[in-house]
């Protein structure tokens, strides 16, 4: 084989096997004479070491052939193999060390003292190298110390020895002046001056090779001092920075040396160098001026009221590197957004001041707090990359304002009210898929109400008149948002939601039915087309039962679907809500005939009219149906006071009273043949009593499943653990405090006799 060195000269050497089987000759030739210590070290020193140290100093070409590398070998086995007193293998030993001992502080090192900076590095380099080959060549020559000298008296193996001595007369000596040379342009380079990575490379290497598969002297050498020296240049620069740069050019600047620094462990530290250094920069570019960058007048806040996407991605990005980086940046995002929809929830507040009315069918809050979600919901996924410190952050914010209830009508109720916009046929004209994104965002922006109870009353109600009168645009898009609901929330939150939509299918099953029945008992209603929806009273609202003497015609369908439905369950009992029918009631006025859709108590009303022109008292129709006072008067408003006037009132004002008089209006004139009346508002959208009450029981059964496992509680521990079960509201403390006295009266709970602060569960 062959290797090249310095000057492209060669020294050349002969396959091992080839050697030895030579050597066997040569041995097995050799007389028994037996070789002086001084006259075979000449030998030696003339052959074979004066020729290498001439070679590493001038970079000539001299070959070692085959024969005189032989002799060489021969010359210390035989030196090595005599028997005592004449085995000069310790004496051997020695001199290998001493010989290079020699050659490094006489020819060396004088060089290396007297370059300086790059120099000095290049020297180093070129040195060194010239010293691996050096120990090559001598660990060959004195191959049989290694072989059985050196492993039988434990002593270092030859190119450890030659390292060390290097490593001793030499490194030692130079490091100093080596490391602050490899430092300075080091911070050429950072001050953006080209160097040669190569020629630092190199010397790194010596830092490492020397110390012998440990690390020790690259870290106390090298490493320390270039992570001390690290620190203060960023240190020094920072403060430049920070006092002179904005918020975004000082991330950019940050950002750049971090880079800039990792490429520089790729291109010529160690890797064990990479989590240290960048802990080291971390520190004075980030951390150290973190407050301070936050607070400027170019920092946090205005990148947040600037929507600068860019520079908080690349603030995240640097501060996720940074031990407790973000939290600070996090609760300026949270005060941020809160302060952005309490300004929101303001300006709704105002508008009520100054005398807007209260519409619960204005969409534009809502719609507001879902654009403003749909903002900083795509701000926290792309800038902070979802993390979720910034998701915490979006999630307390929202749910800061999204609980502010300005004005008689609730956030729940608009909430509910905007879905009712877009799910009714007469809503919102929006695509299947617009539909389905909006309902996503509203379940978004309704999973941040503390009063999920007071939504799903209010927004089953809402269900319900959609069903019964025929007012869903999709039945998908209904179950769609059930399901959205039942994922948020739970099955038990959707379960009676969900037992509406069934029992309509089953409802439609039955009618069918019906029809089926009255022709196989050929029976029939008078000519009316009649149809019943059968409900189960647990999963819809609760509606007043009014008992309305019905006009005949309704009677004789009413008791033609009792027997059928009699027929077909003995455990049900039905009761009629004439309040949720509707009916098409024909009639003729002005000399036309016009279809009148309206609901069965409007049509019990306008029944009334269908035998007499005569003026009716509204004592008489009163008397008659034998509704409320408030009800009769609704009614009687909507069809005498609304949009179609099909009777006529005495006198004409826009207010029912008890003194009022009716009549059919004969000079009624419409375009239309088919006229769908305007329902009147019978009952309120929801209940908040039942809402209270259905509270009371939640914190009521909490308290038992609490107390019936842990058996004693303190109060204050008992309030926690029920505010952490309730997740459909959050009652105050004191409501709490009032359903334990009302248990304790009822004998479920006991006070401690010697803590009157502590509860008892009895069983």
């Amino acid at each position: 084989g062959q290797r090249r060195v310095h000057g492209g000269a060669f020294l050349s050497f002969s396959l091992l096997c080839v050697l030895l089987c030579r050597l066997c000759v040569c041995v097995s030739m050799a007389t028994a004479q037996i070789i002086p210590l001084e006259e075979g070290w000449s030998k030696i020193k003339t052959q074979g070491l004066a020729i290498l140290e001439d070679f590493l100093n001038t970079g000539s070409a001299r070959s070692f052939t085959t024969r005189e590398f032989s002799e060489l070998y021969s010359t210390v086995y035989n030196m090595c193999t005599q028997r005592s007193p004449y085995n000069w293998s310790e004496q051997l030993y020695n001199r290998y060390g001493e010989s290079m001992s020699t050659y490094l502080t006489q020819t060396v090192l004088p060089v290396l003292k007297e370059r300086h900076n790059e120099y000095l590095l290049e020297e180093l380099v070129k040195r060194w190298e010239s010293h691996k080959i050096m120990v090559k060549w001598m660990q060959r020559f004195f191959q049989y110390l290694d072989r059985y000298y050196v492993k039988h008296h434990s002593l270092p193996q030859l190119k450890d020895k030659g390292i060390k001595i290097f490593r001793t007369l030499v490194f030692e000596e130079v490091k100093k002046d080596v490391r602050q040379a490899l430092l300075a342009v080091i911070t050429r380079e950072r001050e953006g001056e080209v160097v040669d990575r190569m020629l630092i490379k190199s010397t790194i290497e010596i830092f490492i090779e020397i110390g012998m598969s440990n690390l020790e002297v690259y870290i106390s050498g090298f490493e320390d001092h270039f992570l001390a020296a690290t620190a203060e240049y960023y240190s020094v620069k920072t403060r430049g920075w920070i006092s002179e740069d904005s918020c975004p050019e000082y991330m950019e600047k940050a950002e750049k040396c971090l880079n800039d620094e990792l490429i520089r462990v790729q291109s010529y530290l160690h890797s064990s160098t990479e989590p240290k250094l960048m802990k080291a920069c971390e520190t004075e570019l980030l951390a150290a001026h973190e407050a301070a960058l936050l607070e400027k007048e170019t920092g946090i806040v205005w990148l947040l009221n600037n929507h600068k996407r860019d520079d908080l991605a690349r603030m995240c990005r640097l501060f996720i590197r940074v031990p407790e980086g973000l939290p600070a940046i996090a609760l300026a995002v949270r005060k941020h957004i809160t302060d952005i929809g309490n300004a929101v929830v303001d300006q709704r507040e105002n508008q009520l001041q100054t005398g807007v009315k209260d519409n619960p069918q204005d969409p534009q809050f809502i719609q507001a707090l879902l654009d403003l979600h749909d903002t900083y919901r795509a701000m926290v996924n792309e800038c902070f990359s979802g993390n979720s410190l910034f998701q915490k952050a979006l999630k307390e914010a929202f749910e800061v304002f999204v609980n502010r209830d300005v004005g008689k009508i609730t956030n729940a109720e608009l909430m509910s009210t905007f879905c009712d916009r877009v799910l009714k046929k007469t809503g919102e004209r929006l695509s299947d898929e617009a539909v389905e994104d909006t309902l996503e965002k509203v379940v978004n922006l309704f999973s941040y109400l503390t009063d999920k109870d007071l939504f799903a009353e209010i927004y089953r109600n809402q269900l319900a008149k959609r069903l019964l009168f025929d007012r869903s645009a999709s039945d998908d898009a209904e179950r769609s948002m059930i399901a959205k609901l039942k994922l948020r929330c739970g099955a038990q939150f959707t379960s009676k939601m969900e037992g509406m939509i069934t029992d309509l299918t089953l409802a439609n099953d039955t009618q069918k039915a019906f029809s089926e029945w009255l022709r196989g008992n050929r029976k029939d209603a008078g000519g009316i087309d009649f149809s019943v929806t059968v409900l189960t009273t647990g999963f819809w609202p609760t509606y007043k039962i009014q008992d309305v003497p019905l006009p005949n015609e309704m009677v004789r369908c009413v008791n033609l679907f009792k027997p059928f439905y009699d027929s077909r369950t003995s455990h049900r009992r039905l009761q009629w809500v004439y309040s949720l029918g509707t009916a098409s009631v024909a009639g003729m006025l002005g000399g036309r005939r016009y279809d009148f859709v309206v609901s069965t108590l409007q049509a019990c009303i306008l029944l009334f009219f269908s035998e007499t022109d005569d003026w009716i008292s509204f004592a008489t129709i009163l008397e008659n149906l034998k509704l409320g006072d408030e009800i009769c008067k609704r009614l009687l408003h909507s069809l005498s006071c609304g949009k179609f006037r099909i009777l006529d009132k005495e006198p004409d004002s826009k207010v029912v009273n008890s003194t009022d008089q009716f009549r059919a209006n004969v000079k009624f004139a419409s375009q239309q043949r088919k006229i769908k009346v305007p329902l009147p508002p019978m009952e309120e959208s929801h209940n908040k009593e039942r809402v209270v009450e259905d509270r009371s029981i939640a914190i009521e059964a909490a308290i038992v499943r609490i107390m019936k496992s842990r058996k004693m509680l303190p109060h204050v521990q008992l309030v926690q653990e029920v505010l952490h079960q309730l997740a459909f509201f959050k009652p105050n403390p004191k409501v709490i405090k009032q359903r334990i006295e009302h248990l304790i009266e009822r004998e479920y709970l006991e006070r401690d006799s010697s803590q009157p602060n502590v509860y008892k569960y009895l069983a």
